[in-house]
């Protein structure tokens, strides 16, 4: 059945959307909300209603609902709201909520929707090396809340304008928010570590750019990656066969030192990540749970994809 409504005095077709493409979703946000396809000003758009007029949503968590149907559907969402107060319709808009009062007002920029548009478009995209590297290191300090690129920048490997630019795409991408107070920039996340972990995941990419297979190492930066990581990790028994990382940043300098052997007839197996294992954190000589997780994570070997698992699950205990 198709229903209208009125937004700026114009009737707009609301068709309901089949609960199978949205499958993807929370059972909690399915059962709390309708979904409809409609068309405003020659754009299509979604619009959500609540199925529970009593209950209450912080601009964040509706904001947070936008993004994961907005990556669904691939179209901007705007909620259809009984009744706001000014201040709460200030806090949507500084969000970047679209919503719906009927007549009464309307928060539907079509240069925003352009704009949201171009945003959904590309949120299929992986990040970036420093983009990844950023997320991980947010996911992995779980002392860090608020914070400001001048803080995080020399905790890192990278120049300020690289951290910059990486939290520009994590903002772009809706998984930071940043919120000015006077001329500082405070960034966060709007939900908790292992949701952003989760809507992050589609993004994420192997940080293994190549291998190089040898009996003998020059000098570098080595962290212990692969199995030889995930076997101190965890219960996995180890390969004979070392598994070795470095940035590929350092190996350009020394990378002449190396003697190329056949896989199977070397000692070493080094991974040439795309960033840095180095993460600041007390893992010695072992790469980053995370990142390694990344790194194993299409290798069919039931023994491995159990271990990778429990991994993950002590790290959002």
């Amino acid at each position: 059945m198709i229903e209208t409504i009125s937004i700026a005095g114009v009737p707009i077709e609301l068709i309901p959307i089949n609960k199978d493409e949205l499958r993807s979703l929370s059972l909690d946000i399915l059962l709390s909300f309708r979904f409809y396809k409609a068309e405003f000003n020659r754009h299509d758009l979604c619009v959500a209603e609540s199925t529970d007029t009593a209950r209450l949503y912080t601009p964040r968590q509706y904001r947070h609902m936008a993004t994961l149907v907005e990556r669904i559907l691939k179209r901007p969402v705007a909620f259809q709201l009984p009744s706001a107060p000014s201040y709460m319709r200030s806090r949507l808009i500084e969000q970047g909520v679209y919503f719906i009062l009927s007549d009464q007002y309307v928060f539907l920029p079509g240069l925003l929707i352009n704009e949201r548009m171009k945003r959904t478009n590309n949120l299929e995209q992986h990040l970036s090396p420093v983009g990844q590297y950023i997320l991980l290191y947010y996911l992995l300090h779980k002392e860090i809340e608020n914070f400001t690129i001048g803080e995080i920048q020399p905790r890192t490997p990278y120049s300020y304008l690289a951290v910059s630019r990486a939290i520009s795409e994590l903002e772009d991408k809706q998984f930071f928010h940043i919120h000015k107070d006077w001329k500082t920039k405070w960034i966060s996340s709007p939900i908790t570590r292992k949701e952003l972990w989760e809507s992050a995941k589609p993004h994420l990419s192997s940080p293994v750019k190549r291998i190089i297979y040898t009996d003998q190492i020059g000098k570098g930066s080595f962290y212990a990656g692969g199995i030889s990581a995930l076997s101190h990790y965890s219960f996995l028994n180890p390969d004979v066969q070392q598994t070795l990382v470095i940035w590929e940043k350092d190996l350009k300098s020394n990378e002449n030192t190396y003697a190329e052997w056949g896989a199977s007839d070397s000692n070493y197996k080094i991974e040439v990540w795309k960033y840095s294992p180095q993460m600041d954190l007390q893992q010695g000589e072992y790469v980053d749970k995370l990142s390694l997780y990344l790194s194993l994570v299409n290798e069919n070997d039931p023994r491995v994809e159990k271990e990778l698992e429990t991994l993950l699950n002590e790290i959002w205990q």
